[in-house]
């Protein structure tokens, strides 16, 4: 994004890539990952049709052309990035770039090496799954969310370590696919750091889908003597549990071992995350990072904002200021956050107003056959402006986006309850909570 916006200003751009456009997201995350839970989707639509009337027989899965078709629409996207960069007269060079020295890089490519100098340079090189060191990848048995979205065969046991975001995503994928699926979690509970509210209501619906959660667990390590197992620490007590795979979801880490930042004088910090002031200006005189790289919440629209503002920061001066970063887990209901939770809030010394409407409020979700989930709303007492919203629900992804324009421009509560909500439809849940902060909700009783 940064390459086509500075582009698009008017400054000549070249970029680097050892792989295929379009990074972690578009090769072996948000796409790919998406793309299955569509197919895991249907798989369930199709099991609740009973309930309406409609029976379907026992769906036949093959892998090889589930995972064939999610590739294809991976390939459709990369090409579609290689035309903008075409049509925005972005250079692309393949190869692998690394600093020199203070403002040169070198490139090696399929031809040769190539030597580039330029008046700014831009570090995105992203980041990658973290290894547990008592639980090392081996691509097989041992995989990390890169491995899982390229397998040609579904286990029947999968064992998950860790409950975030790509843990739990990919719990419901093979779990609706037929895999016996249970997750290991060191913290006291799944999505460490979310609205806890939040958490355990999805908890509950992954448990009644028959996916194990197992919280306050330590893992020790796996063996393979007789059969995979994970050893790990429940309390003081140890125990085993059996597997096909096990897919290790901890964490990720910066990409920043291989680019020479020694040699153009970039600082990291202990981890390895670039440093970057507010302009995304490193350590190196004209120098600058953006994206997972630098930390922070590792998120795909969150790193293209980055990007964004970089660019505009660079060829006009003008950067792109937000402040407003929703969070979004695809699982089934969806999750999606933006602002401040209450406990962020009240750590600040704000004594909040909350509002909590529960899903069976809005007619839309019981035509979806859904009825569990809620919104909750936070807002300032003082000034009535909406400081953060979270939600567990089917369709999460897209109404989050209203909360986040919400808690951007700093509007109140007032405000979004002044906004007439098409009905039925699932917006209806924001509507429903900013007027309950006020006490005038008209789907449920007022508290």
């Amino acid at each position: 994004m940064a390459a086509i916006r500075l582009a698009q200003l008017g400054k000549r751009v070249a970029l680097v890539e050892k792989d295929r456009p379009g990074g972690v997201c578009l090769n072996w995350g948000c796409i790919p990952v998406k793309s299955l839970l569509h197919a895991a989707e249907i798989v369930r639509n199709a099991a609740e049709g009973r309930r309406m009337g409609l029976t379907f027989g026992a769906p036949g899965i093959d892998i090889v052309s589930l995972f064939g078709w999610k590739g294809r629409v991976v390939d459709r996207l990369v090409r579609g990035i290689e035309y903008l960069f075409k049509a925005n007269g972005v250079e692309l060079i393949r190869g692998e770039a690394r600093f020199s020295a203070p403002g040169v890089v070198m490139v090696t490519t399929p031809d040769g090496d190539l030597e580039l100098e330029a008046g700014a340079f831009v570090i995105a090189t992203g980041s990658r799954p973290k290894q547990l060191p008592c639980v090392p990848f081996d691509g097989q048995k041992v995989i990390n969310s890169d491995d899982a979205v390229g397998l040609v065969e579904l286990p029947a046991r999968l064992v998950v370590i860790g409950a975030g975001v790509v843990g739990l995503e990919f719990a419901t994928v093979f779990g609706r696919l037929g895999c016996k699926v249970e997750v290991l979690e060191v913290c006291d509970q799944i999505l460490p750091g979310t609205d806890p509210d939040v958490a355990s209501s999805l908890q509950k619906s992954m448990a009644r889908e028959g996916i194990g959660i197992h919280l306050g667990v330590k893992v020790q390590g796996v063996g393979s003597d007789a059969g995979l197992s994970v050893r790990y620490l429940d309390g003081d007590e140890e125990k085993t549990m059996e597997a096909d795979k096990v897919l290790v979801a901890v964490g990720r880490v910066p990409l920043s071992d291989k680019v020479g930042l020694e040699w153009a004088g970039v600082k990291t910090d202990k981890d390895g995350w670039v440093k970057v002031d507010a302009g995304y200006r490193t350590s190196a005189e004209d120098v600058y990072a953006a994206g997972d790289v630098i930390g922070g919440q590792l998120l795909a629209h969150k790193a293209m904002a980055e990007g964004i503002s970089l660019a505009e920061r660079l060829a006009a001066g003008k950067p792109w200021k937000f402040r407003a970063v929703p969070s979004c887990v695809y699982t089934d209901p969806e999750v999606a956050v933006v602002g401040l939770t209450e406990v962020e809030a009240r750590d600040r010394g704000i004594d909040v107003k909350l509002a909590r409407v529960p899903l069976s409020a809005v007619g839309r979700s019981l035509t979806l056959g859904r009825s569990e989930g809620f919104c909750k709303m936070i807002v300032d007492p003082k000034t009535d402006r909406v400081l953060g919203v979270g939600m567990v629900a089917p369709q999460a992804d897209a109404l989050i986006a209203e909360a986040a324009l919400a808690v951007e421009l700093g509007l109140t509560a007032e405000k979004v309850g002044r906004v007439v909500h098409p009905h039925p439809t699932m917006s209806e849940l924001l509507f429903e909570a900013a007027e309950a902060i006020h006490g005038r909700a008209v789907h449920i009783a007022n508290r």
